[in-house]
């Protein structure tokens, strides 16, 4: 029986959409809640908050900066 419910479950999530991250590359657990869609860009809640904490001219922030760039080349 410990077979049918994994297909089960499997079959619950078949056709389902979850978005990925573009600066993380994860899916968050909330799915399209869990982030903000921008011109079909996706990024998650968690790299918008690192985003909003970082300091302007620190190295993160430019790491940042160019993986924001990176998205729309």
């Amino acid at each position: 029986m410990q077979a049918k419910s994994v297909f089960a479950k499997n079959c619950a999530r078949k056709g389902q959409v979850l978005p990925r991250c573009k600066l993380c590359d994860e899916v968050p657990e909330e799915g399209l809640r869990g982030g903000y869609l921008i011109n079909g860009i996706f990024i998650c809640r968690g790299c918008e908050a690192v985003i909003m904490r970082l300091q302007v001219g620190t190295p993160d922030y430019e790491e940042m900066l160019n993986r924001i760039k990176k998205l729309w080349e």
